[in-house]
Formats: C-alpha cells, sequence, structure tokens
C-alpha cells in the first residue's frame, strides 16, 4: 500500500541530492501507472492527493514543468 510518506520520502531524496529530477519522475510515473493497473493499492482517503502529486512528479523533469526545491517543499505541506 502506498502512503504519503512514501511519496514525502522520495522527495526528500531529491531534496538532499540522493535523486535527480529525471529518477524522481521515472519512480513517479511508474507509481501512478501502477497504481492506475491495480498493481499497487491506496488508501481511498488519501487517492487524490496521491495522485495529483504523482501527477506533478512525473513529469517534473521536462522543461515546462520542472519542480524547484521550493516547489517540492509546497507538495510536501500538501502531502502532511
Amino acid at each position: 500500500m502506498i502512503h504519503r510518506n512514501d511519496i514525502i520520502a522520495r522527495i526528500n531524496e531529491r531534496l538532499r541530492g540522493q535523486l535527480s529530477d529525471a529518477a524522481l519522475a521515472a519512480w513517479a510515473f511508474d507509481l501512478f501507472y501502477d497504481i492506475e493497473q491495480g498493481e499497487e493499492e491506496v488508501d481511498a482517503i488519501h487517492r487524490d492527493v496521491i495522485a495529483s502529486a504523482l501527477d506533478e512528479l512525473m513529469f517534473a523533469d521536462e522543461e515546462p514543468f520542472t519542480l524547484g526545491d521550493a516547489d517540492l517543499h509546497r507538495l510536501i505541506a500538501r502531502l502532511e
């Protein structure tokens, strides 16, 4: 089961420089589609906020959708 804290942990890895933008986006892309295909479960209460966060993250390595540190901190705040 995917929890909000799983997403927050990955974002924090990126903020600490342990994960590249491309790696974070690829992880979010794979997880988003695993959820859509029913291969991963998400708590129904948090499904919308997790889906929204993954949607933002999975394209975060592409120029028009790049997320800076401030954007990532705001995303963490939404997930908390």
